[in-house]
C-alpha cells in the first residue's frame, strides 16, 4: 500500500510544474523606469515563455489619455505594437494582458517617458507656412481575454488533476476502512 501511495505523490509531483508554468514578462522595450530621447513607434514585450493570440496592451498617458497600437504582432514570445505617429513626449504606463500556454490569463504594468528632441521646420522670409502636427488618436477600447480558449487549455491539466483527487481519496478510504478492520 505505500509503494500504491508513493506512486500516487510521485504522479502528482509530475503535474506540479505544468500547473505553475506561467509565462512572466523578461524584458521590455522601452525598458520600466527609463526615460527615452528619440521617438517611440514600437513597443515591444518580450515574455519568457509562450503566449497565445489574443494578448494585447495599451498605452497610457500621464493624463488619462489611451493610445493603442496601429498593430500588434506576435512571434515566439514576442508581443510588439506600434504606432503611427510615434507617441508624443509625455509619461506612460503599458497595461498588458496576455494568456499564458497553460491557459492561465496574466496582466501586468511597465512605464516610461519620452523625452524627444522637437524638431522644428526652418522658415523662410518669404512667407510662414502653418504647418499642422499630426497626432496620435487616443481610442478607448476594451478588450477582455476569452475565458472559453483560457478553459479549452486547461481542460486536460484539470480532468488529469481531478482524477489524483479522485484516486488519493478512495486511497485514504481504503486504508482508514482497513485499519478499523
Amino acid at each position: 500500500m505505500k509503494t500504491f501511495l508513493f506512486s500516487i505523490l510521485a504522479a502528482l509531483l509530475l503535474f506540479v510544474p505544468n500547473a505553475a508554468a506561467h509565462t512572466y514578462i523578461s524584458e521590455t522595450t522601452p525598458q520600466d523606469g527609463s526615460t527615452v530621447t528619440e521617438n517611440v513607434q514600437q513597443v515591444v514585450l518580450t515574455f519568457e515563455g509562450k503566449i497565445e493570440e489574443g494578448s494585447t496592451f495599451k498605452v497610457v498617458a500621464a493624463d488619462g489619455t489611451e493610445y493603442t497600437p496601429q498593430s500588434i504582432s506576435l512571434v515566439d514570445g514576442v508581443l510588439t505594437g506600434t504606432f503611427d505617429p510615434a507617441l508624443p513626449n509625455e509619461t506612460y504606463t503599458v497595461k498588458w494582458n496576455t494568456i499564458s500556454q497553460d491557459g492561465h490569463p496574466l496582466s501586468g504594468e511597465f512605464g516610461f517617458t519620452v523625452d524627444a528632441p522637437i524638431v522644428e521646420q526652418p522658415t523662410e522670409n518669404v512667407e510662414e507656412e502653418s504647418v499642422e502636427q499630426e497626432s496620435v488618436e487616443p481610442v478607448e477600447t476594451t478588450e477582455q481575454v476569452n475565458d472559453k480558449d483560457a478553459e479549452k487549455s486547461n481542460s486536460p491539466l484539470m480532468l488529469v488533476g481531478g482524477l489524483l483527487v479522485i484516486i488519493i481519496i478512495i486511497s485514504i478510504v481504503a486504508l482508514a476502512k482497513r485499519k478499523k478492520a
